[in-house]
């Protein structure tokens, strides 16, 4: 099940980019894309979801204007 797709332009490169979330059977997948190179979709478990909630929730808290 697709959650969500949330469409940007990558700061560093300037590139068109997304990052979709979605469950498969009870695992969480994360993909990012650019569209000139291409796609990386990792998978993980509940645990690690949290991990990486964790993070970027660090991550948001340190960014100016947070």
């Amino acid at each position: 099940m697709q959650i969500a797709t949330i469409c940007f332009r990558d700061i560093d490169s300037g590139d068109e980019a997304a990052a979709v979330v979605r469950v498969e059977g009870g695992i969480a997948a994360l993909a990012l894309s650019l569209k000139q190179a291409g796609d990386i979709e990792v998978f993980f478990g509940k645990q690690e979801l949290d991990q990486l909630i964790e993070a970027l929730q660090k991550a948001r808290g340190v960014l100016p204007g947070a």
